[in-house]
């Protein structure tokens, strides 16, 4: 009931988060459910993995945000789900939910765009893992957006060590899509210089536009990569 007399309590409750949690877990229990797997190729292909020849081929352009919240085994999802939840809690309250959705839906899908074009042919990858990595890219830029503050300044440095750690574990793995990781954060770095946070902003709108524009023309770049791989 205490929650209900204050009409600030939903700004800081990390609701965002909870909902993209539930969307990846209601999608791995449906794989199971229609599939009876969630680490087949025929299985992740049908249910809206990342696969350049399906996309270019039948059009099936949803695939590049889809691929999002599906995983590849339960060991996949909980790393993933873990990592969400522990980044995702803190930092939608400091960014605000719109930002804080803006930011790792444009992630999952630059991830995705990125290995669309650069991924060897073939290969199908998924995974809330391209979203992540924005979210860490996220904290890094808000750490030099923002200097003055010691709390956000840390967390910068913090999460940019995490970052050259996971990008250095698995760089040599076969298994791992590399460049979602690294189109998530890019994208994600991208977007957070964008927009910021909501009470103030050190870049000028000039700056701001220029970054958007940045982003779009990225996305169309490598959407053409990928495009004309496949032919």
């Amino acid at each position: 009931m205490e929650k209900i007399k204050n009409p600030e309590w939903w700004r800081q409750a990390p609701f965002v988060t909870y909902i993209l949690l539930t969307l990846n877990i209601a999608v791995f229990i449906w794989m199971l459910f229609v599939f009876g797997t969630t680490q087949s190729s025929e299985a992740l292909v049908r249910a809206g993995a990342n696969f350049r020849p399906f996309i270019v081929h039948f059009n099936e352009w949803w695939r590049l945000l889809t691929a999002g919240f599906i995983h590849i085994g339960i060991e996949h999802i909980l790393m993933n789900m873990v990592s969400l939840y522990f980044v995702g809690i803190e930092l939608e309250k400091i960014l605000g939910h719109g930002r804080y959705l803006v930011i790792y839906l444009i992630s999952v899908l630059g991830g995705n765009v990125v290995s669309f074009g650069l991924a060897s042919t073939g290969s199908l990858s998924a995974g809330a893992s391209t979203g992540i990595f924005g979210l860490f890219a996220a904290y890094i830029v808000l750490g030099r957006l923002y200097p003055q503050s010691y709390y956000l300044r840390q967390r910068g440095q913090t999460f940019l060590t995490l970052f050259v750690i996971n990008v250095l574990m698995n760089l040599f793995s076969g298994t791992i899509d590399n460049w979602g990781h690294m189109g998530g954060a890019l994208m994600g770095a991208l977007m957070t210089a964008a927009i910021g946070i909501k009470q103030y902003h050190p870049l000028t709108k000039k700056q701001r536009l220029l970054l958007s524009i940045s982003i779009v023309l990225l996305l169309i770049l490598f959407i053409f990569i990928g495009i004309q791989r496949e032919f």
